[in-house]
């Protein structure tokens, strides 16, 4: 019985371990993942309406990001300010 309780903390504890070191190689990217990256991706953003763009890889493959604009953080308070 307590080799079953060992085995189930145990279990527990790589699960977490996994689940943490998967959270902490995560990248965050504001943007919006339509297909694979290639040539065109530039392209496809732009008549989209974005301003950027950016090949982000995810896992085994790479996606072609479309990233909207930037907004100013002091552009937005000196609006709220007016």
């Amino acid at each position: 019985m307590a080799k079953i309780k060992s085995l189930d903390v145990i279990t527990v504890a790589i699960i977490l371990l996994l689940v943490i070191a998967d959270q902490a190689t995560a990248i965050t990217v504001q943007a919006d993942c339509i297909g694979p990256c290639n040539d065109d991706c530039q392209q496809l953003c732009k008549s989209k309406g974005y301003t950027d763009w950016t090949c982000a890889s995810f896992r085994t493959k790479s996606s072609c990001c479309c990233k909207p604009p930037r907004h100013q953080i002091f552009e937005q308070n000196a609006q709220l300010n007016n």
